[in-house]
């Protein structure tokens, strides 16, 4: 996304520049113009990587054949945009309409409508399990397609004293219909709207839901499977305020963002299996979770002539499971994500990329991006109804994940990536609560197919390849193919052989 500096900010550097033009060239004052201009620009370029993620490849063709070398604005002061009449404000309006179609060869679920995600969020997280019986014979030769990831957006900017503001929401059609016969088919596809993007911006200060600051989506690969890569960090998008600060007044490169998100104690129980502080309404009576303080995050975000770099933070300080009558008790969460890309140029591969990504943390929850399910739990614990402060077992859970890909451009208009993934989380199984031990009968038919908490996912891995070809600059169509792996605490497995592919038209 091309950004360009707010009016304010253009009088500003006019100001600045045409000042030593009357008195003299001054070198410091120079210095000072060049700064702030790396600094809004910075700026810009922290917030868009931020809060949305990026469209992979270039959606209509800018810098570069086939497409034209610029974009026509318009009259608004961003690429596409217009200005409203009336107003200081530049609007666009964009989206795109697509359509995904999978067959998984195994490891698919037949009775899961618009299942067009074979990934971290969706299938891979219930893979059937070898040993499961029908459900592993049943996920054989299972087709789907859906047109629900199709989105619309609308963009706004506008020039301010306090920097320029902005704002941004994005809906897609991911919502099955509420209400619904056992047949969804039978007339019409009636999904529903999404909301996944709603924040608003001045100067470096951000709110709404956008990508968490912890997340950086330049580092993941593009792939057809809508949540992509296990193991990269996360949340995807979250509620929360932010603040981004450009360190080149200080001499640093890159900038320093802050937030304060949206937080959710997650734990898997006896009792309620796995919930978090907000499940559905009364999927689980009597759930003892609470999240009374903001998850808070730090990121470093250095951009680089061959690529980037970023370190980011996370603190979960509040982590409480207090029923009110017998337990209260309160657990912090930590954990680490370092991640970038490298444009190797070699063989004079100019688009050539590398990407890659590691997170590490105790509690870490969901800010690693292995989905939700059976996966992504801070603690685990024996908890029931009715039990005592002093039989009360709860352990954190340690988990680690990463990815690498790599990008090759063939020609300007078709381009190849292939990348792996891992997500792995340390379940401790708190002296035989968390999928008892034992060669009973109930016992094995518990590992085999994931009962008593033997269904939590110790590991997931993923790995895939794909091919897009732009027939022109705002269309592409995609080939996939894409390989999931699931190990439970129970040690049972299972694996998913998916083949994807896709049709997208931007505006």
């Amino acid at each position: 996304m091309h950004n360009r500096r707010s009016a304010v900010a253009s009088v500003t550097l006019a100001c600045a520049l045409s000042a030593p033009l009357a008195l003299g060239a001054s070198p410091a004052r120079a210095d000072e113009v060049s700064d702030l201009r790396a600094n809004q620009e910075l700026l810009q370029q922290r917030l868009d990587q931020l809060a949305q993620a990026k469209a992979p490849g270039n959606p209509f063709g800018v810098g570069g054949p086939p497409g034209p070398t610029t974009v026509q604005t318009m009259g608004g002061s961003f690429p596409r945009s217009f200005l409203i009449p009336g107003t200081d404000t530049s609007l666009r309006i964009g989206g795109e309409i697509r359509e995904n179609m999978l067959y998984w060869i195994n490891g698919g679920n037949p009775n899961s409508a618009h299942n067009t995600n074979a990934g971290q969020t969706g299938q891979l997280n219930n893979i059937p399990l070898s040993h499961s019986g029908a459900a592993a014979a049943r996920g054989h030769a299972v087709f789907s397609q859906s047109p629900q990831q199709s989105k619309l957006n609308f963009e706004t900017r506008t020039p301010t004293a306090w920097g320029e503001a902005r704002t941004f929401i994005e809906f897609d059609f991911a919502n099955l219909p509420v209400a619904q016969s056992n047949r969804t088919f039978a007339i019409s596809d009636n999904i529903s709207l999404r909301l996944r993007y709603a924040y608003g911006t001045l100067g470096g200060f951000l709110a709404g839901q956008a990508n968490s600051n912890f997340a950086d989506s330049d580092a993941s690969m593009e792939m057809i499977s809508f949540s992509g890569l296990v193991g990269d960090a996360g949340h995807s998008r979250i509620p929360q305020i932010r603040y981004t600060q450009p360190l080149a007044g200080w001499g640093i490169g890159g900038a320093l963002s802050v937030s304060a998100e949206q937080p959710d104690t997650e734990f898997w129980s006896p009792l309620t299996g796995v919930t978090g502080t907000f499940p559905a309404p009364a999927a689980v009576a009597g759930n003892p979770l609470k999240s009374p303080a903001p998850d808070l995050t730090a990121a470093w975000y250095i951009p680089q002539p061959w690529g980037h770099v970023d370190f980011s933070a996370v603190v979960r300080p509040t982590l409480e499971i207090k029923d009110g009558v017998n337990i209260d008790k309160t657990y912090t969460g930590f954990g680490g994500h370092f991640s970038g890309d490298v444009k190797p140029r070699w063989f004079d591969w100019d688009k050539d990329d590398i990407t890659w990504q590691f997170t590490a943390g105790n509690s870490i929850g969901p800010f690693i991006g292995a989905g939700s399910g059976n996966s992504t739990i801070g603690l685990v614990s024996n908890y029931t109804a009715g039990i005592t402060r002093g039989n009360l077992l709860v352990r954190p859970v340690f988990a680690w994940g990463g990815t690498v890909g790599y990008l090759h451009f063939w020609r300007p208009n078709l381009h190849s990536n292939i990348g792996f993934g891992i997500y792995h989380e340390d379940i401790n199984t708190l002296h035989g609560v968390v999928c008892a031990g034992g060669g009973s009968a109930a016992q094995t038919a518990a590992r085999n197919t994931g009962a008593a908490g033997c269904g939590l996912n110790k590991e997931l891995v993923s790995a895939g390849t794909n091919i897009f070809w732009n027939p022109v600059p705002f269309v592409d169509l995609g080939l996939e193919y894409y390989w999931g792996h699931r190990l439970t605490v129970g040690n049972a497995k299972g694996d998913e052989n998916v083949l994807l592919s896709r049709f997208r038209v931007r505006f």
